[in-house]
């Protein structure tokens, strides 16, 4: 009897070479994962033939190992595009748009292996904004974000966005449209394009991208009152009821019959002069082709963000009747989350106290 002829045994990490008809293949264990039924180990291995000789496969050894076990190496756009499905569901969407706005300034560094940037270059993408601090806040926490998410996945061995500097001054602080402005704003209406829009978010309060996600069934009548239900950054500011001045009555009513889409706020869309149809409208195209050219078209002051409807919104509250808790609950402000868990929600008399007196 003759005996069959035994592979010959390598080492750990020196794979195994063997004949497969006139070539040779090589196959190394990379690791190791649970069986089908859970009750042991079994290899995982990558493989790779069509070599002449068995010298050749077995110099080929260490470079099918080293390339299988080594981490995928991506450039910062790819680790952006990777990070931010897993992070949105953690997040409102106001938050998310503020990340995507910030990483934006990095646009310098977007194609670089994010193991070949430093802390430097980040440093460089930062002193060449020149938006406000609370910009540049969000890019030091967007960059370190991605740098704790790329070392959890073993792509770097270490975080280089601790020491970032955001730079002096306190926050920018947003100015409102004033009162003077928005009557500006009002006399568009009708005349330029999103006017409308612009209005309603001044007697609204809703943060701009809670505002563009707004749709034709979060309004509803109830007791004389048309309310709004909407808003996702905070805990307080999750699904609040705010009731529809009269100013902007008519102007709500108007975007309810408006046939092609179920939001109340969307983008229309042509192409070239061909109508399209309407779409989703993102913080970033609002703030950029909507926004800004209406308020130079206007001549109203630069400086002024979709944000600032948003002050203007709290200034009216400021002024109007009612009692403060009711006031808090229309803004979604943080300090309010404890107020609804202890108590009930503002009533429709509330509610109604309140919107009567806006201005």
């Amino acid at each position: 009897m003759i005996e069959k002829k035994k592979t010959k045994a390598r080492g750990n990490g020196q794979g195994t070479v063997y004949k497969r008809g006139n070539s040779y293949t090589v196959r190394v264990v990379i690791g190791w994962k649970p069986s089908a039924d859970g009750k042991r180990l079994v290899p995982v291995r990558r493989s790779k033939g069509g070599f002449k000789t068995r010298k050749e496969a077995v110099n080929y050894v260490s470079t099918l190992y080293q390339a299988s076990t080594r981490p995928k190496r991506l450039t910062l756009q790819q680790l952006y595009d990777e990070w931010e499905p897993f992070y949105t569901p953690r997040v409102g969407k106001s938050t998310m748009e503020g990340y995507m706005y910030a990483f934006k300034h990095f646009s310098a560094l977007h194609n670089t292996y994010i193991d070949l940037i430093t802390a430097s270059d980040l440093q460089l993408c930062m002193d060449a904004c020149s938006s406000g601090k609370r910009t540049h806040e969000n890019m030091k926490c967007i960059a370190g974000l991605l740098w704790h998410y790329a070392y959890d996945r073993e792509l770097i061995d270490r975080d280089i966005t601790k020491y970032l500097y955001t730079g002096k001054g306190e926050t920018m602080k947003r100015e409102p449209i004033t009162e003077q402005e928005l009557e500006v704003i009002r006399k568009a209406v009708g005349r330029e394009l999103y006017a409308d829009y612009v209005y309603c978010q001044c007697f609204l309060g809703f943060r701009p991208g809670e505002f563009l996600s707004l749709k034709k069934s979060d309004v509803r009548e109830e007791d004389g009152l048309m309310i709004i239900t909407g808003g996702s950054k905070t805990a307080a500011g999750r699904n609040r009821s705010v009731p529809v001045p009269d100013a902007i009555r008519p102007l709500i009513q108007l975007r309810l019959r408006q046939f092609g889409t179920d939001l109340l706020f969307p983008r229309r869309n042509y192409s070239g002069s061909t109508w399209i149809g309407w779409t989703p409208m993102s913080h970033d195209y609002y703030n950029k082709h909507i926004f800004k050219p209406l308020m130079a078209t206007l001549g109203i002051a630069e400086g002024k963000t979709p944000y600032c409807a948003r002050h203007t919104y709290s200034d009216k509250l400021k002024r109007a009747g009612g009692d403060e808790q009711t006031k808090a609950a229309l803004m979604g402000h943080t300090d309010y989350a404890f107020t609804r868990s202890a108590y009930q929600s503002p009533s429709n008399d509330d509610l109604k106290a309140v919107v009567s007196s806006i201005k």
